[in-house]
């Protein structure tokens, strides 16, 4: 958690652009130092992700994910379906019913 190791990491890293193709899928360790740039294209992007966890491993896995704490336990697979469906047809907070999930 040394924020002069990570800037020094980042500055000595060879970096890689992956531009994926629509459709396409990213799969990595979230615990890792990682460094994503924002979207430069010219159209928006929607981002569904998610973590598998083994059911026998217990405790701290050194990443608490990224869903909001509000959400947690809120919807089920079918509703974000639902949610982005709906987002695909002009709503633009599909998520709205569900909140912030701001704690």
């Amino acid at each position: 958690m040394d924020m002069a190791v990570r800037d020094a990491q980042l500055e000595a890293a060879d970096c890689r652009l992956s531009c994926m193709p629509k459709g396409s899928a990213v799969v990595f360790d979230a615990r890792i130092l990682h460094c994503g740039n924002a979207n430069s294209s010219q159209t928006s992007r929607a981002l569904f992700n998610f973590s598998f966890r083994n059911p026998l491993v217990q405790g701290n896995l050194g990443y608490e994910g990224s869903i909001r704490p509000g959400y947690g336990q809120k919807m089920t697979l079918s509703d974000v379906a639902d949610a982005l469906t709906s987002y695909q047809t002009g709503n633009k907070n599909p998520f709205a019913k569900y909140g912030s999930g701001l704690l």
